[in-house]
């Protein structure tokens, strides 16, 4: 029997070639990495590939082993290449993101209200409220450049001095008897409760999936095995697309508020 009509040979070589073009796919999606192209999902795009090769390589049979090998080691060239470039950027985002937590700090410094002090006058309120909005956006504008522990940080502690204004601005409330609200009017103040209520959850469910979009985003750095970095890669795309969602919905949340406390005189 010839070479070409042995079956066992014809499907090895079928399978060798399979895997040569998968993993062309995959150089191909190494090429925006090594020149710093600004596509948002290179790394997510190169794992997921990396991850359908590593089940190519356990499904394919037969495969020789000679095939096997050099395919392999040009898998594995890939792979190693482009987790010393991501654990490189990781470095530079560290540097980035403690720069943006220092400035959040700074602000909320400047916004605590301090424990030994009189009570503060409305005018501080105001002051130190407005410092504490610009912590709180500074934080949703760099967020995307900050790494979990650090956005963790800045959240706690801004949630932290919030409570605190929040107390304060409650003393100053008065004791007068509120007037007989209308019926339009309660169910506005419903509705602005239940709202509030949705983006509280919201807020914290999407906290903790940044946090763990952050732990996830660390594991192809440190890790040295292609198919545990590819499965964390693709868990990472389910989280993004969780987090947009949410990040969205948030969007429609805080609409929805503003537009029911214009309608019950609150600016």
């Amino acid at each position: 029997m010839k070479p070409h009509d042995d079956p066992w040979l014809k499907n090895a070589h079928a399978n060798a070639e399979h895997l040569d073009r998968e993993i062309k796919k995959l150089a191909a999606l190494a090429s925006p990495i090594r020149e710093n192209k600004p596509v948002i999902t290179k790394y997510q795009d190169f794992w997921n590939q990396a991850k359908k090769i590593t089940v190519l390589f356990k499904e394919l049979k037969p495969l020789a082993q000679s095939d096997r090998d050099l395919l392999w080691n040009r898998f594995n060239m890939f792979c190693g290449e482009v987790k010393g470039k991501q654990k490189g950027e990781y470095g530079v985002l560290e540097s980035r993101s403690k720069e943006h937590l220092d400035e959040i700090m700074r602000l909320l410094e400047r916004a605590r209200l301090p424990q030994s002090a009189p009570a503060p006058m409305v005018h501080d309120l105001v002051e130190r409220g407005q410092v504490l909005k610009k912590a709180g956006d500074h934080l949703a504008k760099y967020k995307h450049e900050m790494i979990a522990k650090h956005k963790k940080a800045g959240f706690d502690r801004i949630q932290e001095i919030r409570k605190t204004h929040d107390a304060a601005w409650g003393a100053k409330k008065t004791d007068s008897t509120p007037r007989q609200e209308s019926a339009m009017e309660s169910k506005v103040r419903r509705n602005l409760e239940a709202n509030r209520e949705r983006y509280k959850k919201a807020s914290n469910a999407l906290e903790n999936f940044q946090i763990g979009r952050g732990h996830i985003r660390e594991f192809p750095a440190t890790s040295t095995d292609p198919q545990r970095t590819a499965s964390a890669e693709a868990r990472l795309a389910e989280t993004e697309a969780r987090i947009r969602d949410i990040d969205n919905g948030m969007k429609k949340l805080e609409k929805w508020i503003a537009d029911d406390e214009r309608l019950l005189g609150k600016k």
